[in-house]
């Protein structure tokens, strides 16, 4: 996958993020929205659009994208937005860990052109890390620099980053989404009654990544090599595969992923099902999940 070429998919199509949950806030003069309504952001910037004054394009910043560009104070409505990605060794392998860049890279875009504060973290063994959160373009490209170190192992992407509490990094009702495949290291799932614990008081949207290995395993007629990763190394290697092995898999990825499903809720519901590395695909998929969340709310 390739930075700009993803950077360059995500543009077209930008999630139209519909909150869950009413931000309340006791504030004198304020009232029961979604958006607090926050200030300006002095230095953001757009694309020249047709129609535009010409001689609103800004030129250094201009230069510095190489696209035409204009520098204006854009109003913003905040309704606080933290995306958590997971670094552990089984969202390594095979197709997840395209699948997860994409998702972040596209969810930190949209919620920088939705004009709200949104943030970043990562899930580690030593805890989840916050790269802080902010408002507007520098803080996305800041975002979005670090999205891409944080899996290339000679760059030190966690520099300056702090400890995230999971119960209390937000405001109550602020927007959290999750994404991982929520599994140990051992293959087990994690600890979900501890995690729903750690995030009732947000709108929490956990978003499940499987490649497809794992949400539909291969039923064999005999027995034939298959290509897997190795978690720690990045090599690929084949490994015999009989049919009453890759039937036994199955069986524990299906029990597994329905055991998850149990708990965090089902798919297109309170959850994001995601198995595919196609941007598109997975853009379009968390579109149609806000969609009908706000049918719902409609």
């Amino acid at each position: 996958m390739d930075s700009k070429a993803l950077l360059h998919g995500i543009r077209s199509r930008p999630v139209n993020f519909v909150p869950g949950k009413k931000v309340v806030s006791t504030a004198p003069g304020e009232w029961t929205s979604p958006y607090e309504g926050k200030g300006y952001e002095p230095l953001g910037y757009r694309d020249f659009e047709i129609g535009d004054d010409p001689r609103r394009i800004n030129i250094p910043a201009t230069a510095r994208r190489g696209e035409l560009t204009i520098v204006e104070r854009v109003a913003l409505r905040d309704f606080k937005i933290m995306v958590i990605i997971d670094s552990s060794p089984s969202m390594m392998v095979r197709e997840k860990l395209d699948i997860q860049i994409g998702v972040a890279a596209s969810l930190l875009y949209s919620a920088w052109k939705s004009e709200t504060t949104f943030g970043l973290g990562i899930n580690t063994e030593q805890g989840i890390r916050s790269l802080g959160m902010g408002i507007g373009s520098r803080h996305f490209y800041h975002l979005y620099q670090k999205l891409w170190d944080t899996f290339e192992p000679d760059k030190n992407s966690l520099k300056g980053a702090r400890k995230l509490h999971l119960s209390r990094c937000l405001p109550p009702n602020a927007m959290m989404i999750y994404c991982s495949d929520f599994m140990q290291g051992d293959g087990s799932l994690i600890d979900l009654l501890a995690l729903k614990r750690s995030i009732q008081r947000y709108d929490f949207i956990p978003i499940i990544i499987q490649d497809e290995f794992e949400s539909s395993f291969p039923i064999l007629e005999h027995g034939t090599f298959i290509s897997f990763s190795n978690p720690e190394t990045g090599a690929r290697e084949d490994v015999w595969m009989s049919k009453p092995e890759a039937i036994k898999i199955q069986s524990i990825h299906e029990a597994r992923f329905n055991n998850l499903t149990d708990v965090l809720g089902m798919p297109g519901a309170n959850s994001i099902h995601l198995t595919s590395p196609d941007i598109k695909l997975s853009i379009k998929t968390i579109d149609n999940f806000f969609r009908r969340r706000s049918g719902r709310s409609g």
